[in-house]
């Protein structure tokens, strides 16, 4: 029987031992998104057998059971999906995996032929940079983005200053988020909106423990924005928040530049994570070229032993 529990701090140093191992550098495998995001998708965790099992209680429904796909080695694999099954089952409901890898979905296609209907989903393919592409933005097809943050620099050079986060940065930029939440809600409550701050603050709070790190942007002494992340293996480091006053234009060039420029210079690959279908968000993703893109697929039980 599997015995999911909340997660905690406590949990970090063992779920990042199979991220790091199991996780291809994709975003989901992130115990710092587990852990600041249990608001948004009610993920719990298990671990028995030398396996990770995480249920997302909050995708499921009455007719589906919702986890990602279990890590582990892979002559443990089949048997951990079988107990996943079990479990679902055991709630009156069937089994579905969400987000994963191709390597992910190819097991399990092996494992169970025609037993689960697998589908791609391009809203959660992620995008991956290599670190000079996003650090020292080369080349004519990245000769715009050179030129907008040339020309922030030109209007606000002299007066901005870009500091790494330090523990007197955190009520700060708490502030901010506060300000910069309220811009965008209107007075009225954005559920997306809230879940993400909800995650903010979390990260916020923990952001030493989490492994965080991250930049913040002065003008004129008053802090115009933030952007943080944290590794998801030894090359690959994940953008977790990037957040902006719009009243300077290409505040965010600068922002996705210098995060990578300050935080990551030992990491060969950027996650970017992905554009969740929002037009907006996908062509701003696109037009920095990635240099790969990681695939993610659903899979939904089709068969019931």
């Amino acid at each position: 029987m599997l015995v999911f529990h909340e997660i905690t701090l406590d949990d970090k140093q063992a779920v990042d031992g199979y991220f790091r191992r199991y996780g291809e550098n994709s975003c989901q495998h992130s115990f710092v998104s587990l852990y600041c995001m249990q608001r948004k998708y009610g993920d719990r965790i298990c671990q028995q057998d030398g396996c990770l099992y995480i249920l997302r209680s909050g995708r499921g429904s009455a007719r589906e059971r919702v986890y990602l796909f279990p890590m582990g080695e892979r002559a443990k694999l089949a048997q951990a999906v079988d107990r996943l099954r079990r479990d679902a089952h055991a709630h009156g409901a069937s089994l579905r995996f969400e987000t994963l890898t191709r390597a992910a979905a190819e097991l399990l296609e092996e494992l169970y032929p025609g037993e689960f209907e697998i589908e791609p989903c391009r809203d959660y393919a992620e995008y991956l940079y290599t670190h000079e592409k996003l650090a020292e933005l080369p080349g004519a097809e990245m000769a715009s983005k050179r030129h907008d943050v040339s020309t922030f620099f030109r209007d606000y050079g002299s007066r901005t200053r870009i500091e790494p986060i330090r523990p007197e940065h955190i009520e700060p930029i708490h502030a901010f988020q506060k300000c910069w939440l309220e811009s965008r809600n209107h007075g009225q409550e954005d559920v997306q909106l809230e879940c993400e701050n909800d995650a903010i603050q979390r990260g916020l709070d923990h952001f030493g423990a989490l492994g965080l790190s991250g930049i913040v942007v002065f003008i004129d002494g008053a802090m115009a924005g933030y952007a943080y992340g944290a590794p998801l293996s030894d090359d690959c480091y994940d953008v977790l928040i990037e957040k902006g006053d719009r009243r300077y234009p290409d505040i965010y060039r600068v922002l996705n530049r210098d995060l990578v420029r300050l935080c990551c210079g030992d990491y060969a690959w950027i996650n970017r994570e992905e554009d969740v279908g929002a037009p907006g968000l996908r062509t701003a993703k696109l037009s920095y070229k990635p240099d790969r893109l990681l695939e993610k697929f659903i899979a939904r039980e089709v068969v019931v032993r």
